[in-house]
């Protein structure tokens, strides 16, 4: 809990560093293009199967396209990896500068590390379909479910394009066994963050400076330590 914390609160202050507000427009725009386009599909996947009339029919259809809308904002959060990745060297590099001035800028690769999170994407949007039924019908634990799946979905994969920058898969992995627990709370944050207006704006960019924190913290990095690009 108390590295949860520790890394939340340097993501929090991170967001105030020039140069953030620049990363933080590209997301917003990709955001904003991304949600819209995936609540004018939902909405027309579920009108398609709506075949009432009149005005009993307008009024079906308008629920049917706000309910893509709600479904949009709790499903979008499951793409953020793919939304990331068009970012996140760019805030990582902004934030070590800050924070870790010794290390040299790190790139991981772009193609293989898209493809993995449209793979994890797939999977997780999956996995909440199975879960819709429990969704729908249980209050209040349908929450518990969706931000606990969701929280160590989300988590498990920006702290694996985080770490993919500076060690290989089986080094990060061995990092996350270290420290699952931490990962599932700030995943959790992040879905919670992606599912409040307004916090749901930063949610993507608070997730990559907290992993890249907690990534840090658990390689034991510091101002004063100098690790070799990997």
């Amino acid at each position: 809990m108390q590295m949860f914390l520790v890394v939340l609160t340097k993501a929090l202050r991170n967001l105030l560093l020039p140069g953030i507000l620049k990363v933080f427009l590209m997301c917003l725009l990709a955001y904003m293009a991304g949600w819209t386009i995936l609540a004018w599909i939902l909405s027309t996947v579920i009108n398609h199967y709506i075949g009432t009339t009149g005005v009993q029919g307008f009024w079906t259809h308008l629920m049917a396209s706000f309910g893509g809308m709600i479904a949009a904002h709790f499903f979008f959060p499951l793409l953020y990896p793919i939304l990331v990745s068009f970012f996140d060297d760019k805030m990582a590099n902004i934030i070590e500068r800050e924070d870790y001035p010794q290390l040299a800028p790190a790139v991981g690769p772009f193609w293989p590390t898209i493809m993995n999170d449209v793979s994890f994407s797939a999977k997780a949007v999956s996995l909440n379909i199975l879960c819709l039924p429990l969704y729908l019908l249980f209050p209040l634990v349908n929450l518990a479910v969706y931000y606990a799946l969701n929280g160590y979905l989300l988590g498990t994969q920006f702290f694996r394009i985080v770490a993919g920058r500076r060690v290989t898969a089986a080094e990060g992995a061995a990092l996350q066994r270290k420290a699952h627990s931490s990962i599932l709370l700030t995943g959790v944050a992040i879905s919670f963050f992606s599912t409040v207006p307004v916090l749901n704006l930063a949610a993507p960019l608070v997730g990559i400076a907290a992993m890249l924190h907690l990534f840090h913290a658990l390689r034991g990095t510091t101002k004063q330590e100098i690790l070799p690009p990997h």
